[in-house]
């Protein structure tokens, strides 16, 4: 899905920051989606284990926290990702009463599979900006954010 020409959405809409935004993060989830698309693995999916990747053991709260991801709707993803034998599910060992997520090697290697679908579909995105744009969109945006870039 490439993104849309300018004269697709009204002007008047398009000079609003917050819908060109909001406009922006359509089209960028609907690429992610169609490029992640018959691969195996969605860009949810892909954000999930990215996240276990990077902090380890973590809990269905903790992690649903992490990625703001409604907790129904990450059970579901979940599911699918241990029976894909992606992330594993064992007993927490700070409470047992709950489960700890955890990588596999097999979720380690389909996330390398991950970061070169989402790299492309970036691209795809950011066609229209150059390198330098592109890292500066990213700062600003997470500047926008309230992210310390330090």
């Amino acid at each position: 899905m490439p993104p849309e020409e300018p004269h697709a959405r009204p002007p008047v809409l398009l000079h609003l920051p917050a819908f060109a935004l909001a406009h922006l993060g359509r089209v960028a989830r609907g690429t992610a989606k169609n490029a992640f698309a018959g691969q195996g693995l969605s860009s949810r999916a892909h954000f999930v284990l990215l996240c276990l990747d990077e902090y380890g053991e973590l809990s269905q709260r903790e992690l649903s926290d992490r990625i703001a991801m409604d907790r129904s709707d990450l059970v579901k993803l979940l599911d699918e990702l241990e029976r894909s034998g992606h992330v594993r599910r064992q007993p927490d060992p700070r409470d047992r009463r709950r489960h700890a997520l955890v990588i596999t090697a097999a979720g380690v290697e389909i996330l390398k599979q991950g970061e070169r679908i989402l790299h492309q579909a970036t691209d795809e995105i950011l066609a229209r900006l150059s390198t330098e744009q592109r890292v500066e969109l990213h700062r600003l945006v997470l500047q926008a954010l309230g992210v310390d870039q330090d």
